[in-house]
């Protein structure tokens, strides 16, 4: 792999894993609203699921190409933000309970992956 490849990755990757932040601290926010917004809750849940997505990518393509084993671990994480996804056909009323539900049994993911990503990003900077 040529040397301005992998730079690019590592901007790529650091560019995606300040949008999971970001997304993530959006997500947060807009759960605790006083008016609840339910397609920007579910809109702000696909951008940090596609962000995931290709930092996941990211992440995989760096490590193999400098021939080295990586294991993604949040694949339950993807699971429950589909599940979130799924919520729109929820009466409104209900639909901020459920996607708080889904969101309160992945907390624990979603801080182990967000941890591993600040790692991640502090080594590529």
């Amino acid at each position: 792999m040529s040397e301005g490849a992998e730079i690019k990755i590592r901007q790529n990757l650091f560019a995606e894993i300040t949008l999971l932040d970001e997304s993530y601290r959006q997500i947060k926010t807009l759960l605790l609203a006083k008016e609840y917004n339910a397609s920007m809750v579910v809109s702000t849940l696909k951008t940090f699921k596609d962000s995931l997505n290709r930092a996941s990518s990211y992440v995989l393509t760096l490590f193999t190409l400098k021939g080295k084993q990586v294991n993604i671990t949040w694949e339950h994480l993807f699971t429950h933000l589909d599940y979130a996804l799924t919520i729109p056909a929820f009466p409104p009323l209900k639909h901020r309970d459920a996607v708080q539900t889904v969101l309160t049994i992945s907390e624990a993911e979603f801080h182990q992956v967000l941890a591993y990503f600040a790692t991640l990003k502090a080594s590529i900077k």
